[in-house]
């Protein structure tokens, strides 16, 4: 039970952490600018969107892989199903935010079910503040508004093009300016990731992928890639409501959560993830 909880936990911190979503624009853009100025007005214009999710990332016990699908819809509303490795085991977690801000998660391992709440708004509120980042607390679940975060702790450069999923695709490298260099609760990701690299479609100025790169800049350590993805389709609000059975056990995770987002005192590397998983889809909620 307890690893299971680690696991959701590393899981629901990779998700809440500031992340980079990444927008871009139809013609061959010069600049970074030009390009998250182009992504901003495009994706703006996104209501609802859905998408096959898949992560990998290299840890001590090899390479872990998540797989999912994830349905997100403006202002802050997000349905998420991910197959995942706990244990050794194949696990899957559904999770569900609603327009109050409050997530749940249900994790099966095994013969475990457990229900997790966490309130996002309590929560990445103190990780802002901690970071010293001014950025909307549901930010993130607004991919107009990604490049907030993005331009407050990388420096961007354009590299050459590449096509992925049959379209073609701006690609920026990151590195870290002397902001997140300097911050203490950024301390553990600035020692392990050297480079991040963003691939943002030229026709929908959507990210659709990301690769992190170590300390040598060279070594791919974690990638996040959205396919088959879908904009602006009819989402209905009852898709991002859960309601747990009355008499259900269920654990709020939020002080959890506020805890592992207070700065330490040394830098160290993040929690090992667990070990390699067998992921299977599962259908997205009509």
């Amino acid at each position: 039970m307890k690893t299971i909880r680690k696991s959701a936990m590393a899981t629901t911190l990779c998700l809440l952490a500031p992340a980079l979503v990444f927008h871009a624009r139809a013609q061959q853009l010069k600049t970074a600018k030009e390009i998250m100025d182009f992504s901003d007005a495009k994706t703006a214009g996104y209501k609802t969107w859905s998408a096959d999710y898949s992560q990998t990332a290299s840890t001590p016990n090899g390479q872990m892989t998540v797989s999912g699908q994830m349905i997100h819809k403006q202002p802050g509303k997000m349905w998420v199903h991910l197959d995942m490795p706990v244990m050794g085991q194949q696990g899957q977690m559904t999770m569900f935010l609603g327009g109050d801000g409050i997530l749940w998660q249900i994790m099966d391992v095994g013969l475990e079910h457990q229900i997790i709440k966490i309130d996002v708004n309590k929560v990445t509120s103190n990780a802002a503040a901690q970071t010293g980042l001014s950025v909307d607390p549901l930010a993130k679940m607004d991919p107009s508004k990604q490049w907030e975060v993005g331009r407050q702790i990388f420096n961007f450069t354009v590299t050459e093009s590449q096509k992925l999923d049959s379209q073609p695709m701006y690609v920026m490298d990151g590195s870290w300016k002397l902001a997140a260099l300097t911050n203490q609760q950024m301390a553990k990701a600035v020692a392990l990731i050297g480079r991040s690299r963003v691939f943002i479609g030229q026709n929908d100025g959507f990210p659709h992928r990301f690769e992190q790169f170590d300390k040598s800049k060279t070594n791919l350590v974690a990638a996040m890639e959205f396919k088959n993805v879908k904009f602006n389709l009819d989402v209905p609000d009852s898709t991002f409501v859960y309601r747990p059975p009355a008499d259900a056990q269920v654990m709020d995770m939020t002080p959890m959560l506020e805890m592992q987002l207070q700065p330490s005192k040394t830098v160290g590397q993040p929690p090992p993830a667990a070990g390699p998983p067998a992921a299977r889809p599962a259908p997205v909620p009509k």
